[in-house]
């Protein structure tokens, strides 16, 4: 940090409008601080305060810090469930002021901390403004976070809302996650004529899934199709298409070596509902960290499956053997789009 950081932290604040206003949602404060416009970018600040998972977190860092981390996927993955911000601006998709919407193209969290200068720098220009922190104001800074929301689209300036106006906000669904360890043995190429039930740890709701096929994917060899694709071959130049090649292999060896494929789970369940399948193998192993991560979507060939309903896949990026017949599983957990109501401030 020096001086002329914290200039330019100041000098790229072009316009702020404070709002100030505040809610309470299950237990979390949230307070929408106002408007800032940096050159033609336009973004909307707010604080929340959730002591719960403050302390949640500090319990965990400093865990980590003794040496105590988590010692296989397992653990990491329920460490990555059980301390999880609830911060309902991250499903934030439409925001209303008076009578006009702005869509959110994103948003990033973080920490109050004051050693950070664009934290207090955004305080202070807010304070200058007339900003007033009700509700919200005599909470330990140490377990407030700041969330910065992108706005959709380039503004000269902050529009005009009037004396006021009513904020609205709209959100998009989001999955969330629901812990089950149910064993499956699974067979590549087997008919499941059976739907398997399961039950959540948390609520003891009862769920079921009709798995209708489990085949083993051979990332490379489609990757590799990918490559050579002659409308590929139109749109990059062949050093190009070679530099991505060599990329994707670097990086993909690390995750899936040749010769090794991933299990896909093609499935049916109820509506809103996605499965996480990992072999028992996987999740007790001790943790890899490759600095390699890549994500993968594979859509069914069919709509609809055995039940008539639409088809799911759930595909376990672990490197599983050519010659697997048969995987010791877990269903690990699922997932069910929720959607908070529309907040009124």
């Amino acid at each position: 940090m020096n001086i002329g950081y914290l200039r330019q932290i100041i000098s790229s604040i072009a316009e702020i409008q404070p709002l100030g206003r505040t809610a309470e949602i299950s237990g979390i404060i949230y307070h929408i601080i106002g408007l800032i416009r940096y050159n033609h970018a336009l973004r909307i600040v707010a604080l929340h305060y959730d002591k719960e998972f403050a302390q949640q977190a500090e319990i965990v860092e400093i865990t980590e810090s003794n040496g105590c981390q988590p010692r296989t996927n397992r653990e990491l993955l329920r460490g990555d469930s059980s301390v999880r911000m609830t911060n309902i601006f991250h499903t934030v998709e439409i925001i209303s002021i008076g009578e006009k919407q702005f869509t959110i193209d994103g948003t990033e969290t973080m920490p109050c901390d004051l050693q950070n200068w664009e934290i207090p720098v955004i305080f202070t220009e807010f304070f200058k403004r007339g900003w007033n922190p009700d509700g919200i104001e005599y909470q330990s800074i140490e377990n407030l976070f700041l969330t910065t929301a992108e706005i959709s689209g380039e503004y000269d300036c902050i529009p005009d809302f009037g004396e006021n106006p009513v904020l609205r906000l709209t959100f998009r669904c989001e999955p969330k996650p629901y812990w089950v360890e149910q064993p499956v043995t699974l067979s590549i190429g087997t008919e499941y004529p059976d739907k398997l039930y399961f039950q959540d740890k948390d609520l003891s709701a009862n769920h079921w899934v009709q798995i209708n096929q489990v085949y083993l994917l051979d990332i490379w060899e489609e990757t590799m199709k990918n490559f050579d694709d002659p409308l590929l071959a139109e749109q990059f130049a062949a050093s190009e298409r070679n530099k991505h090649k060599a990329d994707f292999e670097s990086h993909f060896t690390a995750i899936c070596p040749k010769d090794m494929c991933f299990l896909v789970i093609e499935y049916e369940c109820e509506e809103d509902i996605s499965l996480r399948f990992q072999s028992k193998e996987w999740l007790n192993a001790t943790i890899q960290d490759n600095s390699s991560c890549m994500g993968f979507l594979i859509k069914p060939e069919k709509k609809t499956g055995i039940l008539g309903l639409p088809l799911k896949t759930s595909i376990m990026a672990e490197p599983i053997s050519k010659n697997c017949a048969i995987i010791d599983t877990e269903l690990v957990f699922y997932s069910i789009l929720q959607k908070y109501d529309d907040v009124l401030l």
